[in-house]
């Protein structure tokens, strides 16, 4: 039997990047967990920030931020980054997390995150007390040795971390269970 629990914002699991506004010079990140792939044509990523955050501020001053996505291993981390302003300390100083330029937009990625998604900023929309920023895919970046046949990313040896809403907790991915796509063919016979 189900039980209604309500209007929240909990969807399973949510990804949990490392966003990063600014530029090499002057930047800072959060952890988002509020943020998705909104399209393929053009790769559109859009995430829900507070209007107070200082990585809103820096990627609307670069119009340009980037996603990047932490092993399970960095959860201490990323919950530091989800925890303490960049209006007060310098959270990259403060852990040790490297950045480096990226190719096509002006954040930097951060280099302990095998994998990076540069995003240019192309449209705002405000949502009760959030901003949703829309950004446009223009390069990735992944560690090699997370890319699979056909440089396709290997969940496995990516190991993201995953939020878990509502019980706030950090979570990694468990095994695969289907190929999507094709996985349908076993609940009809094709005809």
């Amino acid at each position: 039997m189900k039980k209604t629990i309500g209007a929240v914002e909990r969807l399973f699991p949510m990804p949990c990047p490392l966003v990063v506004g600014g530029t090499l010079d002057q930047a800072d990140a959060l952890a988002v967990a509020w943020i998705n792939i909104m399209a393929s044509t053009p790769p559109t990523v859009a995430m829900g920030l507070r209007e107070s955050r200082y990585t809103l501020e820096l990627s609307r001053a670069s119009q340009s931020f980037t996603v990047n996505v932490p092993t399970s291993s960095m959860a201490p981390i990323v919950d530091y980054f989800g925890m303490v302003s960049g209006r007060s300390v310098d959270k990259f100083a403060a852990t040790g997390l490297g950045l480096s330029p990226s190719t096509r937009v002006a954040a930097p990625i951060i280099d302990e995150c095998p994998y990076n998604l540069e995003c240019r900023v192309t449209d705002e929309v405000e949502i009760g007390a959030y901003v949703v920023m829309f950004g446009e895919v223009v390069e990735v970046h992944a560690e090699e040795d997370v890319l699979a046949e056909g440089d396709q990313v290997d969940a496995g040896s990516l190991d993201p971390l995953v939020y878990i809403a509502g019980s706030r907790e950090y979570w990694r991915l468990g095994e695969k269970v289907a190929d999507a796509f094709s996985a349908w063919k076993g609940v009809v016979p094709p005809e």
